[in-house]
């Protein structure tokens, strides 16, 4: 029986620093250990992801030479299609430290380059130009294609905070998207435009794909992204000059916020792609001095043990039992059983 097309998943939210690359990181691995094949795609051109794994001269030589033919990120992947010079490139993932079912497709500061093709290409759709279908569709072409070869059952997209045309393809492309939030202020207004913008890319790229002839349809990313709620998170809560309140506080405001602004307005659109149940999928705790120590040591924070002091077993333990509660709630509302098991 050939394998099952993966499944796509983007941690997506306008807001910065409410650990998106961190949950992806972790949750990957928590996925991973519970028997799947994850392929993480740093689609951020911060490359956050890329840099948590790779050392710095790492970093240097492969961004150094990705815009040549020996290119090896995901830029390189999709620059002949930019181009209009050829197909997409195969390029190789990198294995992740710790655990050898998780695998990573480095990002590229020259994504920049194709989100500047984004909003022609995303006009010229509209008119049938098969160029710009090949444009628009070329990231999630490369990605799949990578997938595929290295028989992943789950990818997780890591993209930048904002609203911009890159992340406009890549939420179109994903089966499934998560909104990671933080208990404060500036992420909780940054809610407020995910589900107006969601609900809009939505409907305009399902124009694009009714305009299309059956044939090209066949080739387009779907454009149904299914939403499976919220993530709250510790691991940035805003401080300064700005008045803070207890994580509590801000948790009473979210869940309205969510159910408000994101959930009503892509149930507008399809009553298919928002929860059947609750809108939160789970609060993950601030781990403090572990996370940059994880990303020192390259490592998940669950995989920490023989890494950092004895003290910080208890913490390293709770952390692996906290993502892995988190993987399979994801998995669970993405209707995916692990090995040997079924969902729910």
């Amino acid at each position: 029986m050939p394998k099952q097309k993966p499944h796509t998943l983007a941690l997506f939210n306008h807001k910065g620093g409410v650990g998106k690359t961190t949950l992806a990181i972790n949750m990957a691995d928590a996925m991973a250990d519970l028997g799947l094949r994850v392929l993480l795609i740093d689609a951020d051109p911060q490359c956050n992801l890329t840099a948590f794994y790779l050392s710095e001269k790492q970093l240097d030589d492969l961004l150094g030479e990705s815009d040549d033919v020996n290119g090896g990120t995901l830029w390189s992947a999709i620059k002949p299609v930019v181009d209009g010079k050829g197909p997409i490139k195969d390029i190789e993932a990198f294995e992740v430290p710790g655990n050898e079912n998780v695998l990573f497709c480095p990002g590229d500061v020259l994504l920049a380059d194709y989100e500047e093709e984004l909003p022609s290409a995303w006009t010229g759709s509209f008119a049938r130009k098969m160029r710009d279908y090949d444009v628009m569709c070329a990231l999630s072409r490369a990605v799949h294609a990578m997938g595929d070869k290295y028989k992943a059952d789950i990818i997780i997209y890591d993209v930048g905070p904002n609203v911009g045309p890159l992340n406009r393809t890549i939420l179109l492309d994903a089966d499934y998207f998560a909104t990671p939030v933080a208990a404060d202020l500036f992420s909780l207004r940054a809610l407020s435009t995910v589900g107006r913008s969601l609900a809009r890319w939505i409907r305009d790229w399902e124009t694009v794909r009714q305009l299309a002839s059956p044939a090209d349809r066949a080739q387009l990313i779907q454009g149904k992204p299914v939403y499976l709620g919220y993530i709250t998170s510790a691991y940035k809560v805003s401080s300064g000059r700005v008045a803070t309140h207890p994580h509590e506080y801000w948790e009473a405001k979210i869940a309205p916020r969510v159910r408000d602004r994101i959930v009503e307005d892509i149930r507008k659109v399809d009553p298919a792609l928002v929860p059947q149940g609750g809108n939160k999928i789970a609060a993950i705790k601030d781990f403090h001095s572990l996370a940059p120590q994880a990303q020192q040591k390259g490592l998940a924070i669950g995989k920490l043990r023989g890494h950092v002091n004895p003290g910080y077993y208890a913490q390293v333990t709770e952390a692996a039992e906290e993502f892995q509660a988190l993987a399979r709630e994801v998995l669970k509302r993405m209707g995916i059983g692990t090995p040997g098991k079924t969902p729910g």
